[in-house]
């Protein structure tokens, strides 16, 4: 997998982000710290969208999959049969709590790419909950967690974007009739690519600068987990 560069196909990640104020430690704050109330949200299979070569021959063997893999499937498939008269304790049970930080008990993992950012999962659904004291830390953060869950994912999406899926996931029909209709759509070379780069804080002021800067502390992120 080489280093992310460029264009950066924006992915969201299946989690939560904190900045802290200026000065402080990127400490992980209490659960519900700075959340508004009751957001719910639901990601089809789960979180864990990795699977390594070890993963990948339980699977294989058994029919194993890794943690986190299709966690949430369950809840998303039975929405259906709740409609209609689908109420409020329905909500609740179908989605899950999307509140800032991890309840006590609950933390899978805690980890530190850098100073100015902290990725605390939870135990339940391994859902990253990032803290930055700076914004720059938590666009590297998001960016870091949004590969440790969708490296692989990312890649496809990078390449479909540049009408290189079939050179990337083999030459399917499927995949050569979707570089064609991509191409047809947005006909861009690498110069165009770096152009709409380049240009970003000519044409929108501070508003495509602070574009670029998340992009490119995104981009660091994913290139710091891939190193």
């Amino acid at each position: 997998m080489g280093r992310f560069t460029g264009v950066v196909t924006a992915i969201a990640v299946a989690g939560v982000l904190l900045v802290i104020p200026a000065g402080a430690s990127a400490d992980v704050q209490p659960y519900g710290t700075n959340s508004a109330c009751c957001f719910r949200d639901i990601l089809p299979p789960g979180t864990n969208g990795r699977v390594n070569i070890a993963e990948l021959g339980a699977f294989l063997a058994n029919g194993t999959r890794p943690k986190h893999n299709d966690d949430q499937r369950d809840l998303y498939e039975n929405l259906v049969f709740a409609v209609p008269g689908l109420d409020q304790a329905g909500v609740e049970h179908f989605f899950k709590d999307s509140t800032f930080g991890v309840q006590p008990g609950k933390t899978e993992s805690t980890e530190s790419p850098r100073p100015d950012v902290t990725i605390v999962r939870d135990s339940d659904f391994g859902v990253p909950h990032i803290y930055g004291t700076t914004r720059a830390g938590t666009m590297f953060g998001t960016g870091y967690a949004t590969a440790e869950d969708r490296l692989f994912f990312i890649d496809v999406l990078r390449h479909a974007g540049r009408a290189q899926l079939a050179a990337f996931a083999g030459g399917a029909e499927s995949n050569r009739e979707m570089d064609e209709e991509q191409w047809r759509l947005a006909p861009y070379n690498e110069s165009d690519f770096q152009a709409q780069l380049d240009n970003a804080a000519a044409r929108y002021g501070t508003k495509g600068q602070a574009l670029l800067d998340d992009l490119h502390n995104y981009t660091a992120g994913i290139n710091a987990y891939i190193a």
